[in-house]
């Protein structure tokens, strides 16, 4: 308290004043040390908040996190690079399986290491949910500085009931009594999202393992086509060469020699085609099994026995395999059920909330006022007026719920499609090997006939050469759609979920011969 004057009056002579009503003044002196002393208060807390304006402020500015630059960045994928090169340890000589380059994908794919490590931001979201069910308790401490006394005048008398620097200290802890399950439907909407995202990663899984089988398939056979083109080459040389031997002897005319001279360049540039898809297709594995560029492996090049075509009711047996266990529709229907609880989550907006409360109080008032005391009781809460916005949040909520119930018959149509696309191209690639199997075992017989006529004198090496070439491009063209067949049963097996063995009726079928080396 200041008197008259301005001069703050020390605590202890403001309490005597009180209690025994009588006003006290001072001497000169004295009110000139009070003033003092009053002035140098004022300063130390006006330096002190300066320091604690800068206590707040310097840790705030070296929060921030540091720059991402792109040569850091570029370095650290150069040194992922390298780690993965030094732990692969591939011997070039011997050549990888189909299940070597799935286990190489499996464990390499960057892909799915996001995929599990937002898995982990799933479990602390459900966590945090839990949290919606238990006990809360907070801390609160509270200072302030009045901007005068507060004073209470009785006459000629003034006296303090609570000092101008105001402390208070509350410990209140809140249970949560009846929220209508609004906290049990955020828990269980955070478990089924956590399942939707273990679903989704079992499905990237699936699709992992048939892209790489697809690329292990097409790689293999760009390696076998490029070496039927390169004996097609050969051949073509081989005519080439006859040709120009029949022109010098005037047995053939130039015209001739120039049909076969183009049948070589076509021949040479199906070599350089072949050559370009090899790379091509080895780059597109090594991507699917995420090794550095420049890792140099083999694979085996031979065509593995084809599947049989399946029959109407193995189909049919996919289509339901399908439906039951695609993790789309699992997690379509975990997202129907998100749905349906948010539904409730709205309805539950309508009803008051209840909660239990309890605290410890605190502060630096006169203790004629009771300052340390504690409070028990409960909250009764409710939005009476939001602009209706709760009803709308309920109609939402059933909309999206109606749209996810639709959702789910899009997606199952969706996979049905797919199951049967898949099999119409495998029906369409058998049915063109059978075709080109024909036209290649009857080439094959012409090169034979050719070949005896040849050893009894009745044909050139021109015609032999010729039929060779003849012989390669169509084995190249069986080898291009059994290709094809290989990779449209990958594909159906993805569709459909046959990788631990699909179930079959028929078992016996025979299997499609590779395409044979000329």
């Amino acid at each position: 308290m200041e008197n008259a004057l301005g001069i703050h009056r020390p605590r202890h002579r403001r309490a005597a004043e009180a209690r025994f009503g009588a006003q006290r003044g001072g001497g000169p002196d004295t009110m000139n040390s009070d003033l003092i002393r009053h002035a140098a208060g004022r300063c130390g807390r006006a330096l002190g908040g300066v320091l604690a304006c800068v206590a707040v402020l310097m840790p705030a500015a070296g929060c921030n996190a540091p720059a991402i630059t792109r040569d850091s960045e570029a370095a650290r994928f150069r040194a992922e690079l390298q780690s993965r090169a030094e732990s692969l340890n591939l011997d070039p000589q011997r050549a990888l399986t189909v299940e070597e380059c799935e286990a190489l994908a499996l464990a390499g794919s960057l892909d799915l290491r996001v995929r599990r490590l937002a898995l982990e931001m799933q479990d602390d979201q459900v966590r945090l949910a839990m949290t919606g069910m238990l006990p809360k308790l907070s801390l609160a401490y509270d200072y302030a500085e009045r901007s005068n006394e507060a004073a209470v005048r009785f006459g000629q008398m003034t006296a303090s009931f609570e000092d101008r620097r105001q402390q208070r200290l509350v410990v209140q802890g809140t249970v949560p009594i009846l929220d209508w399950g609004l906290a049990y439907y955020a828990y269980r909407n955070a478990l089924d999202r956590r399942a939707q995202e273990r679903l989704l990663l079992e499905r990237a899984v699936q699709l992992l393992r048939r892209d790489v089988r697809v690329a292990y398939a097409r790689h293999a056979g760009a390696l076998r086509q490029e070496k039927l083109a390169r004996v097609a080459l050969r051949a073509a040389e081989q005519v080439l060469r006859v040709a120009k031997n029949l022109e010098r002897e005037d047995m053939a005319v130039p015209a001739e020699t120039a049909l076969v001279e183009a049948a070589l360049s076509q021949a040479a540039m199906e070599v350089s085609l072949a050559e370009a898809r090899v790379q091509e297709t080895h780059l597109q594995l090594a991507q699917l099994m995420s090794l550095p560029p420049g890792t140099i492996f083999r694979i085996q090049e031979d065509l593995p026995p084809l599947p049989p075509l399946p029959t109407a009711e193995e189909l049919r047996m996919y289509v339901e395999n399908a439906l039951m266990r695609r993790p789309e529709l699992g997690a379509q229907d975990l997202q129907r059920h998100v749905a349906l609880n948010t539904v409730r989550q709205a309805a539950a907006d309508f009803l008051p909330r209840v909660d239990g409360l309890g605290s410890f109080n605190w502060s630096n008032a006169s203790v004629a006022v009771n300052p340390s005391y504690f409070l028990m009781g409960f909250r009764v809460a409710h939005s009476l007026l939001n602009g209706g916005a709760t009803v709308w949040q309920y109609s939402l909520a059933k909309k999206a719920a109606t749209v996810e119930e639709q959702r789910t018959l899009l997606v199952s149509l969706g996979i049905v499609y797919e199951v049967e696309l898949r099999a119409l191209h495998l029906r369409q690639a058998h049915d063109i090997i059978g075709s080109a199997r024909a036209l290649e075992e009857a080439r094959r017989r012409a090169l034979d006939r050719v070949i005896n006529l040849y050893r009894e004198g009745l044909e050139d090496e021109a015609g032999a050469a010729r039929a060779l070439a003849e012989l390669t491009s169509q084995a190249t063209v069986l080898d291009r759609v059994q290709t094809d067949y290989l990779t449209a049963w990958h594909e159906l097996e993805a569709a459909a979920l046959l990788f631990d063995g699909p179930p079959r009726i028929s078992q016996t079928m025979p299997a499609t011969q590779k395409a044979s080396m000329p």
